[in-house]
């Protein structure tokens, strides 16, 4: 792969993210409402024994859930299906540039612009936390602004699988948003109802748990911003006794990897079987 062909096709999809009134409002409504949570939770008393940074990160949880992989996903549906309906995809492929290099110049360049976006947002509430001065133990908010972008790359991974099977941008927007609310709402409902009318134990609930990778998310969020395992329920306090805390975090942190290489790597897989029949 060249190296330069990489880097402009990153910089044009950077740039053209930037331009878009919707990923600028994304940017701000972010931003804005990381702030708000700051102000709140600096306004309620401490949160599960949290305070400075950790009780801001605890409180971003939830608005990183609900903002960061809706985003993701459906930048990464429409990046590719967009320009096949627009039939700028095609010329694209006319020059010479590799399949290789357009996937990976796209994909690096749409991570990096909703990486500058999830950075601003916590950037903004970390020096929030820092002008009230109860700053606390900042490993913790750092570790959880790492894996909201490693959650990010996730769906945008599954965004681009999603966009490689897709012909027409709208067709990859309303997938987008089905996956998202089964891996955000449904996730929740389905692990609930299928423990009930299963009467799983604790070792499948886990084992399913995983199969998620928002709840990988929220439970390795959790880890690192306290050592009180046991406020994740009986599963938690099983997965620390079985693997230890750190194990635990590994773990979930590996998953969170493997679900950002595999639907990436099969859509890498479709996108030169659609170029082949392109040419």
């Amino acid at each position: 792969m060249d190296t330069k062909n990489i880097l402009l096709i990153m910089k044009k999809e950077a740039g053209e993210s930037l331009k878009n009134r919707w990923f600028v409002l994304y940017t701000i409504c972010f931003s804005a409402l990381a702030l708000l949570v700051l102000l709140f939770s600096t306004m309620g008393g401490d949160i599960a024994g949290y305070s400075g940074f950790g009780r801001t990160a605890a409180s971003l949880i939830n608005l990183v859930l609900l903002f960061i992989p809706l985003i993701a996903i459906i930048t990464g549906g429409v990046s590719i299906s967009n320009e096949r309906e627009n039939g700028t995809l095609p010329y694209l492929l006319s020059h010479p540039i590799s399949k290789n290099e357009i996937f990976v110049g796209k994909f690096l360049g749409l991570l990096i612009t909703i990486w500058f976006s999830i950075l601003l947002g916590f950037g903004l509430a970390g020096v929030g936390v820092a002008i009230i001065g109860q700053q606390g133990d900042i490993s913790g908010y750092l570790l959880t602004v790492l894996l909201s972008a490693l959650l990010a790359a996730c769906f945008l991974s599954i965004g681009f699988l999603v966009s490689v099977y897709s012909g027409k941008a709208s067709k990859a927007i309303g997938i987008s948003v089905f996956l998202w609310l089964f891996f955000i709402i449904l996730g929740d409902l389905g692990i609930m109802g299928t423990t009930v009318a299963m009467d799983l134990g604790i070792k499948q609930v886990f084992a399913l748990a995983l199969l998620n990778p928002t709840e990988v998310f929220k439970v390795a969020s959790v880890l690192v911003l306290s050592p009180r395992f046991e406020i994740l329920g009986p599963v938690g306090v099983y997965a620390i006794r079985t693997f230890g805390q750190q194990g635990v975090f590994y773990l979930l942190f590996s998953i969170l990897i493997f679900w950002t290489l595999i639907p990436l790597g099969y859509g890498y897989l479709v996108f030169t079987r659609l170029r082949r029949e392109e040419k």
